[in-house]
């Protein structure tokens, strides 16, 4: 496992496939602030998908890296404890440790 400093998104982060995410209600608020703070072509690739609902839960894809690192630095800067939570867990799924 990689560590870095608490909020730090290295710009090496990539994935090679999607990113698939199932949401609780708030997390899907969460993430959508995030993607709706404003006009950004790297969250193009953030998808929620069509019927996409699973064990009650909302289902997200990210497509690519670019998407994936914007997305988990907008949730770390809206500084709640539900985005700090979402960020932390996606970097963990990432094999990568905040501390």
């Amino acid at each position: 496992m990689r560590t870095l400093t608490f909020g730090e998104v290295p710009a090496d982060l990539t994935i090679n496939e999607p990113y698939p995410m199932e949401l609780t209600a708030s997390d899907e608020e969460t993430i959508c602030a995030a993607i709706n703070q404003g006009i950004d072509s790297h969250l193009e690739a953030v998808h929620f998908e069509d019927n996409g609902i699973k064990n009650n839960k909302r289902c997200l894809s990210i497509t690519d890296s670019k998407s994936l690192r914007c997305l988990v630095r907008r949730l770390f800067e809206d500084g709640s404890d539900n985005a700090y939570s979402l960020a932390s867990g996606i970097m963990q799924t990432l094999d990568i440790e905040w501390i």
